[in-house]
């Protein structure tokens, strides 16, 4: 297979011709996938070398490796059916080498384990930076959505109360020094205040439409706590998708301290060059990424005992979230964790 490498390549790429649409068209979606290819090859080579299902983790850091740049890369759909083709291919490559002879049985079983193994779990990663993008171009579209109410209350609401204003300021000068009835008093007195505060909340109004960033609180949080983590050669990059205001209080508050955590072990004890961060939140859920190039751990040793995860993990409690560590010594440490928000069927977010 490592010989045929360029060969089982250029067979992919006359598939991915084949299929056409927007696989066919978007040079990045068709980067993406042939590099996804040439890292499942190196799977199942390294599996059979190994005489063990091996799936390289370092595709999480390469997929997220750009988090201030959204991407469209392949949707859903296009994922599964590009999948599926480089299963054949590579299926029909296994089999043309191995064939069905006595004893290549158990080599095919492993080929097959690991070539399923590394597909899966690249479209599923796929399928969540998908998730991300979309995130981001919602928030993207609401934040322009609240510029142009922002813009049309100013424009045309507040035109109309800046004349109204004017108007009664000029009966005001109009009227001075001339008596009038109790009445008439009252119910200029009252017109004033009305209209001045009317002008007030719609200042206060436009001026959040139009200037709020929804991501900015927790964003910035995050930025400081993490460049006070990342000393040395480390570097940390943080991506936010979906706008904070769906997560509560308590939500933000218990995450900032676990993502800090997850970072801080990363740095410290993992002595990780890259760390990346990844948050998305959505109406219904919160769910964070901690992917670190470290030296990795046992989990089946530090599950129970380590300080630090059973304090992460007693903060999700907290807030009725979820928290997994799935690492390998040499191989890096991917933490995730998952909150369900008060939109979400599971009921709302319990605070501290």
């Amino acid at each position: 297979m490592e010989a045929d490498r360029a060969e089982i390549m250029a067979a992919y790429d006359r598939v991915l011709d084949e299929i056409g649409g927007p696989i066919a068209s978007d040079p990045l979606a068709r980067q993406q996938l042939m590099a996804n290819a040439e890292q499942i090859i190196t799977d199942v080579v390294d599996s059979l070398r190994a005489g063990a299902v091996r799936v390289d983790g370092g595709h999480r850091l390469r997929l997220r490796e750009s988090p201030t740049r959204p991407t469209r890369g392949v949707q859903p759909r296009d994922a599964l059916r590009t999948g599926a083709a480089f299963f054949d291919v590579i299926q029909q490559e296994l089999i043309r080498r191995l064939g069905f002879q006595e004893g290549s049985w158990r080599l095919l079983t492993l080929a097959f384990s690991a070539l399923y193994r590394s597909i899966t779990v690249r479209i599923g990663e796929g399928l969540l930076a998908h998730q991300g993008y979309l995130l981001d171009v919602i928030h993207k579209a609401q934040v322009e959505e609240r510029h142009r109410i922002g813009r049309e209350l100013h424009d045309h609401v507040g035109l109309w109360l800046s004349a109204a204003y004017r108007q009664l300021e000029l009966y005001d000068l109009d009227n001075d020094g001339k008596e009038l009835g109790s009445g008439s008093e009252k119910r200029i007195t009252a017109a004033y205040d009305a209209v001045r505060e009317a002008m007030r909340t719609l200042r206060e109004i436009t001026s959040e439409l139009r200037f709020s960033e929804p991501s900015s609180g927790l964003e910035k949080a995050l930025l400081t706590a993490l460049e006070a983590v990342a000393t040395g050669d480390a570097t940390v990059q943080l991506k936010i998708n979906g706008d904070e205001k769906w997560a509560p209080p308590a939500v933000k508050d218990e995450s900032f301290l676990v993502v800090r955590e997850a970072v801080r072990n990363a740095v410290v004890h993992g002595k990780s060059k890259l760390v990346l961060v990844r948050i998305d939140i959505a109406p219904h859920e919160m769910r964070i990424y901690v992917d670190d190039n470290g030296c990795g751990f046992d989990t089946r040793r530090t599950a129970s005992g380590g300080m630090g995860l059973s304090i992460m993990r007693e903060r999700a409690e907290l807030v009725r979230g979820t928290f997994t560590v799935s690492s390998t010594p040499g191989q890096g440490t991917h933490v995730e964790l998952f909150i369900p928000l008060p939109g979400s069927e599971h009921g709302p977010a319990r605070g501290r």
